[in-house]
């Protein structure tokens, strides 16, 4: 199939083998995926980025000189189910996921790992229990943008910013 793949800080469409599902796991025909900035920053400052993830103990992030399948917002269609999955929607139904899967015990980040490529690709692995139906016929760019809200939405909430009708904003 067909992919975005970037290594050396360089971005290029190649060939790249098939995703199969593993167990608990749903095989994806990607819809739309957005451009995330940590994608792009992720380009120039793997090194950087894979250094400070990996003192916290996340050491899966690609270095720049690996190979990686970038794009962790997305939506996509239901193809295959791996096996030990609840096989929850038909083939064909729209949906999302958090861009998260398991091997065992391991969890990796799609798209931020050279084991789980992302969705600058036709197809795409996901966790079944993090997988999302897409809603009443949202268009599947809008269902992409769903992470990145759910992130943006999640920080306004935390930042407790109060409107005061004599200014724009104030923060307490």
């Amino acid at each position: 199939m067909k992919a975005v793949v970037c290594s050396s800080g360089k971005l290029e469409v190649t060939d790249v083998p098939n995703p199969r599902p593993g167990p608990g796991q749903v095989l994806l025909d990607v819809s739309r995926c957005g451009i995330c900035g940590s994608d792009l920053h992720a380009r120039v400052h793997s090194d950087q980025l894979a250094g400070m993830f990996a003192t916290v103990g996340y050491d899966k992030l690609p270095r720049h000189d690996d190979t990686v399948v970038f794009g962790h917002e997305f939506s996509g269609q239901v193809v295959e189910y791996g096996r030990d999955t609840h096989r929850r929607w038909k083939t064909g139904t729209p949906v999302v996921a958090m861009p998260m899967c398991r091997n065992g015990r391991d969890v990796q980040i799609v798209g931020s790992s050279t084991q789980v490529p992302g969705a600058y690709s036709e197809q795409i692995v996901v966790q079944e229990s993090m997988t999302f139906a897409v809603p009443n016929g949202l268009p599947p760019a809008h269902a992409a943008l769903t992470e990145p809200m759910a992130v943006a939405w999640h920080a306004v909430r935390h930042a407790k910013i109060l409107i005061d009708p004599t200014s724009a904003a104030t923060v307490p």
